[in-house]
């Protein structure tokens, strides 16, 4: 049997990282097996339902490599078939109409509540046809017996059947439920695991009645436990950005953000590992590696993992990541200039866009600093300054003519380059913390060096 996975978000609102992680769970199982990995956009809310939704999953899901094996599917072009079923299940008794009002309905409701029992229609079990012309479909649940479930991550968890309410699977306005919609949709694809978030596990036991009275083969399950803060409280922007996108926007690489989230609740072979580039993953993921416990999400380690990986990532890609979101045009000396010299900045930052200030000083043949603070500490060492500036102007351009001629300068001068080194720095980049002095002369150039350093603040 072929395995097929699919990743069925709405599109409601942005890709939630959490929706991020259940597509990539989706993926790596499907491909693990060589099977299939689909993707469904469930847009039967109409009201709620938007194109800037639509697109953000697209750009999500894109920027993590994961899309979908075939051609998405759009849940709302299937809505006829999934008013067959409902009136398939009607003509076989599985379900009934039920003409209760808004008022009897909101009644039954509270009786509901205080007897501690689901909702049970008066028109569960009436033959008798109503003069009312509205109503809508309801599932006749069985009121016997149990109904199990074999999780992947749940284990096999039992409930009463007496406790499953009556659901709706077809509306007033004759459209189906997203209950309905999701069983006939997953049947009609061939899904074989459903892989989701475990606030859907209680629909399992409604949704898998459909599969029971239309004697359709029944799919694994897999619910994964939410994701929660480091304080085990429910994700919220305080934990951090719950938009994936805004991740890309704050300069994470996909690489890193994939890896990430592929450990988030499953434990690998190595617990010490946190590199789990795509390939990787694929090769070690299992459904039942995944804890049933709810994965805690550290901002702390998604730096840190992004940390590494730009350093890892090849520089051209990290250039062009640059010119791109900061909308650079550059020149031939400029862009040799960057490449050069990010190397050693990437090991200074944990996200690229932290590398912005760094731009303008190595592009701008002009650059002068303008802090007020550290211009005061330039007037202060001006002598010391344009003395290393003037012996430079003697020196043969290679890095190694460049830290002798420095060396020699503190030498003769008595002067430590723990206390001078900064200073230069500032001269040159208009920072203290900047990579190595000899490559920043030396990839600056002769000109652009002793301009900086030979300016009379």
């Amino acid at each position: 049997m072929k395995f097929v996975t699919r990743f069925a978000p709405s599109p409601t609102g942005y890709l939630h990282i959490g929706g991020a992680r259940t597509a990539i769970f989706n993926y790596l199982f499907a491909k693990r097996h060589n099977g299939k990995y689909l993707v469904r956009i469930e847009d039967t809310d109409t009201k709620r339902s938007t194109n800037e939704a639509v697109k953000a999953i697209y750009d999500g899901l894109n920027w993590l490599g994961i899309n979908s094996s075939e051609k998405v599917i759009y849940q709302s072009k299937n809505l006829e078939s999934h008013v067959k079923v409902a009136y398939e299940l009607l003509d076989k008794g599985f379900a009934y109409k039920c003409f209760l009002n808004s008022e009897e309905l909101n009644d039954l409701r509270i009786k509901s509540r205080a007897n501690g029992k689901p909702i049970k229609s008066p028109w569960r079990d009436n033959k008798c046809n109503s003069e009312r012309e509205e109503y809508v479909i309801r599932l006749k649940m069985p009121i016997n017996g149990t109904t199990t479930i074999k999780d992947y991550v749940q284990g096999e968890v039992s409930v009463k059947n007496e406790i499953l309410d009556d659901m709706i699977i077809l509306r007033s306005d004759k459209t189906p439920t997203y209950m309905l919609s999701s069983v006939v949709d997953d049947y009609e694809m061939g899904i074989t695991h459903i892989i989701r978030g475990d606030d859907h596990f209680n629909n399992a036991f409604r949704q898998i009645q459909i599969i029971n009275f239309l004697n359709w083969e029944k799919p694994s399950y897999a619910h994964i436990p939410l994701i929660h803060g480091t304080d085990g409280s429910k994700l919220s922007k305080r934990h951090g950005a719950t938009n994936l996108i805004d991740y890309r926007n704050m300069g994470f690489t996909s690489e890193a953000m994939l890896s990430y989230l592929t450990q988030l609740g499953w434990t690998s072979h190595n617990d010490n590992d946190d590199d789990y580039e795509l390939e990787k993953a694929v090769e070690l993921f299992s459904l039942k590696k995944i804890n049933k416990s709810p994965a805690k999400f550290d901002i702390k380690k998604l730096y840190s993992i992004n940390s590494k990986y730009l350093n890892k990532i090849d520089i051209n890609t990290i250039y062009n990541l640059l010119t791109e979101r900061f909308e650079l045009v550059l020149n031939i000396n400029q862009e040799r200039r960057v490449k050069a010299l990010l190397p050693d900045l990437l090991k200074r930052v944990n996200v690229y866009i932290d590398l912005k200030d760094d731009l303008e000083w190595i592009i701008d043949d002009n650059f002068l600093c303008k802090d007020t603070n550290k211009v005061k500490i330039l007037q202060e060492n001006n002598l010391i300054i344009n003395g290393i500036g003037d012996l430079l102007k003697k020196c043969e351009w290679s890095k190694m003519s460049i830290d002798y001629c420095l060396k020699k300068y503190f030498q003769d001068n008595t002067l430590k380059f723990k206390e001078v080194g900064p200073i230069l720095r500032i001269a040159l980049t208009g920072k203290t913390n900047a990579p190595d002095l000899v490559s920043i002369i030396y990839e600056l150039g002769c000109t652009i060096s002793l301009n900086r350093l030979n300016y009379k603040y």
